[in-house]
């Protein structure tokens, strides 16, 4: 805490903190906050599709469902299980793509002094949205392609759930592809 400064000490007066940083660092910095941004859109934006185009592949093989359709099941079954295969594909590179931008935004305000820098009074620093705490900071620093991996899925985190709705619904198609075989099975 020592090397740390208050907005009300004159070392942290925010118009010199301001002053001595690089704007070319301050562009970098501005650019990888859009990034994020952009790649937070994107995995809403996946979800959003992929689950509705799911939805009305369920909605077919039931509406379908009956004696004679068990090869539109067992096709629509597969589509189901390729189309949510390419989700989770999409998922997990754009999640790589995020977790990459996020520790370069976090290194990057590290080195401008985003976290030594607090408000007056406070705990409180000038690290900003998809901010990480000290202890992630230290194992970026330790190994950066670790923590990427570690956090594909981190706990806690809405991209965990997707993955799992995801599985869920590859187990869903799975079952009816199950269903529909031993429907033709028990035929024979």
């Amino acid at each position: 805490m020592g090397s740390e400064n208050t907005m009300s000490d004159p070392n942290g007066d925010p118009n010199v903190w301001m002053e001595q940083i690089s704007p070319t660092k301050v562009a970098i910095w501005r650019e990888y906050i859009s990034h994020l941004r952009y790649l937070s859109d994107e995995v809403w934006k996946g979800m959003k599709l992929f689950l509705t185009i799911n939805g009305f592949v369920l909605i077919l093989i039931f509406v379908t469902a009956g004696e004679s359709s068990r090869l539109v099941a067992a096709v629509l079954s597969i589509l189901g299980i390729l189309l949510t295969l390419t989700a989770r594909y999409i998922l997990k590179r754009n999640r790589v793509y995020y977790l990459q931008m996020l520790m370069k935004k976090t290194l990057l305000e590290k080195e401008l002094g985003f976290y030594d820098v607090k408000f007056a009074g406070t705990e409180v620093d000038l690290a900003l949205p998809w901010r990480l705490g000290p202890q992630a900071i230290a194992l970026i620093q330790e190994n950066p392609d670790k923590w990427v991996e570690v956090q594909i899925r981190g706990p806690g985190t809405i991209v965990r759930w997707l993955f799992v709705i995801y599985e869920v619904l590859m187990g869903l198609y799975g079952l009816i592809l199950v269903a529909v075989l031993v429907s033709v099975l028990s035929k024979m």
